[in-house]
């Protein structure tokens, strides 16, 4: 295990409970549909797991940095579950909401209120989806 996947563990491990289970069971259907992603702890209105790393930047180049594929972070009245990836001209997370129970969306991320609704195969299927976007590297989506 390495030193940002331990601060991963230790982060998930300081929460209380249900909140801790509820974050360590997400954290481990993202990292056995994702094994060979990298984890990295990223500071995002708190501490937030990313999930497959990448560099970017921006279309002007006068902004660049590295960012996550797929997140998690632990808010105070939900968990934020982030993904960076695209489907059909729109934001990944726009397309898939309807299979996420009881959460709310924006652009790329879901806050699950009730995480214990959320189905183990929509989470993995959308961490794939995102980090295979990504594994190659940052490209800029056609809009």
């Amino acid at each position: 295990m390495d030193g940002d996947t331990r601060a991963a563990q230790a982060h998930i491990e300081s929460l209380p409970e249900p909140r801790r289970s509820q974050m360590q069971h997400l954290h481990d259907v993202i990292t056995t549909a994702i094994p060979d992603a990298d984890v990295t702890i990223f500071d995002y209105s708190g501490p937030l797991i990313g999930y497959g790393t990448y560099e970017y930047a921006n279309s002007k180049g006068d902004r660049s940095g590295r960012w996550f594929s797929v997140g998690l972070a632990n808010r105070k009245s939900y968990i934020s579950l982030y993904a960076m990836g695209q489907r059909d001209g729109g934001n990944l997370v726009e397309a898939v909401k309807d299979g996420f129970p009881g959460a709310k969306s924006g652009r790329s991320c879901l806050n699950l209120t009730k995480p214990e609704l959320v189905d183990d195969e929509a989470v993995a299927a959308l961490a794939r989806e995102s980090w295979d976007q990504y594994r190659s590297g940052f490209h800029r989506f056609e809009q």
